[in-house]
């Protein structure tokens, strides 16, 4: 007698476990229709599909035929934006307002050059370029070296 209690609770157990699990399912299920609903996501899937692409053209053939061509052409108005004039005012020109930034509009203006004798003598510069000229490189072992430069 015992056994058979067990047994018998055992499936009432596994019965419910099942119907829990099932019902947790179905709200699932109807949570997710109403948040998907609610997106509106029903209506997109309807509407791009072949059946729904047949509807949405019967019903604007079915509209045009009963509206007048001239409806269309109406529908829109289209006139030029235009801004009113901007006016200066005292306060725009006020040196106490921006009078920190004036420095940056000046034009900066040098003296000229003056040309000095030593400049335009051309023995000055002659000697120097001569004097000055580098020595020949000396072509050392390890420059030609295939040890260094292979790859």
């Amino acid at each position: 007698m015992k056994t058979m209690n067990n047994n018998q609770e055992n499936r009432n157990n596994q019965v419910s476990q099942a119907l829990l699990r099932s019902a947790a399912v179905v709200v699932s299920v109807v949570l997710l229709s109403f948040t998907v609903s609610a997106q509106g996501l029903w209506k997109q899937l309807l509407t791009y599909n072949s059946f729904g692409k047949m509807a949405m053209l019967m019903v604007s053939e079915a509209q045009a035929a009963e509206e007048p061509a001239t409806a269309d052409a109406s529908a829109f108005n289209f006139e030029q934006a235009t801004d009113d004039a901007l006016d200066v005012e005292s306060w725009m020109t006020d040196d106490t307002y921006f009078g920190a930034f004036n420095h940056f509009f000046e034009v900066a203006a040098d003296e000229p050059l003056e040309l000095e004798e030593w400049m335009t003598n051309g023995a000055c510069f002659a000697n120097r370029i001569v004097c000055e000229k580098d020595e020949d490189l000396k072509l050392e072992a390890w420059m030609t070296d295939d040890y260094y430069w292979a790859f």
